[in-house]
């Protein structure tokens, strides 16, 4: 298929943004890390660049493709490969693996982000490390600090997952290329949760009440847990200021903020 042919048939209501270069198919592939043992899951993979990248490193590759036409294309590339699976469908509904370890990578439509992410970390069986091509805009907010501030979805997420910005990506690293600045989004699972199964509820509860109050500083969002002389204190040992933004504070601050909550109501 020619070039022109291929760029005249790219579906925009698909948000389909391809890669352009092998090195770089390449270079993010090696970024993560991935072995021969490794099953993959790719989201969206478009003209099959990084899934030929993905083929001769991993055990199994699952490439969900929502496109029928890339994907009957995709099912003539690799029909000799019989650890490479091209499923046509929509990875919003796909079954995700439960009772094997698994890994995600994609170069996903940007206005799907927020609900692919939620679904991975939310599914019955995470994946082990995800690696996404999104908006560099979406990515702090899902990383916070130290590449942004931190959001209510960073802090959402980091008590069970590791997140970082692996790479930022040019405009015309795409064809077409994007309007918006992009990145690869790391979110590696924790082997130790830093809160406990039984605490989630409630550090969600806490995380959500203090960041969903508009304009109010740290001193207002945390009065209606903490007494005037507990929070003096508590921005003394934490350093922090009462005046301040609630993005203002680290993750490790919110937490810690969080555990003295908890040990103070299992006192009382």
């Amino acid at each position: 298929m020619s070039a022109r042919r291929d760029r005249s048939s790219r579906r925009p209501e698909l948000a389909q943004h391809f890669l352009r270069g092998k090195g770089l198919a390449s270079s993010l592939v090696s970024q993560a890390r991935l072995t021969n043992e490794d099953v993959v899951l790719e989201i969206g993979p478009g003209r099959g660049i990084l899934t030929g990248e993905l083929a001769p490193r991993c055990r199994q590759v699952i490439a969900v493709e929502l496109d029928p036409r890339l994907c009957h294309e995709l099912c003539s590339r690799f029909h000799d490969q019989a650890h490479v699976s091209i499923v046509e469908g929509d990875f919003l509904r796909y079954s995700l693996p439960d009772r094997t370890a698994y890994k995600v990578i994609g170069n996903i439509p940007f206005n799907l982000t927020a609900a692919i992410i939620q679904r991975l970390v939310n599914a019955s069986t995470p994946p082990v490390d995800v690696f996404v091509i999104v908006q560099r805009e979406a990515a702090e907010r899902f990383a916070g600090a130290p590449f942004a501030p931190e959001s209510l979805l960073s802090l959402l997420l980091k008590p069970w997952w590791q997140v970082e910005i692996a790479r930022q990506l040019r405009r015309i690293d795409f064809d077409p290329p994007p309007r918006v600045d992009s990145a690869l989004l790391w979110l590696a699972r924790r082997t130790r949760p830093l809160i406990d199964a039984s605490a989630a509820g409630a550090y969600r509860a806490f995380i959500d009440a203090c960041f969903g109050r508009t304009g109010a500083t740290v001193d207002r969002c945390l009065r209606p847990y903490f007494t005037h002389r507990q929070i003096r204190r508590l921005s003394r040992d934490l350093r922090f200021e009462t005046a301040d933004r609630p993005s203002s504070l680290s993750f490790d601050q919110w937490l810690a903020l969080f555990r003295f909550r908890t040990l103070e109501a299992d006192r009382g």
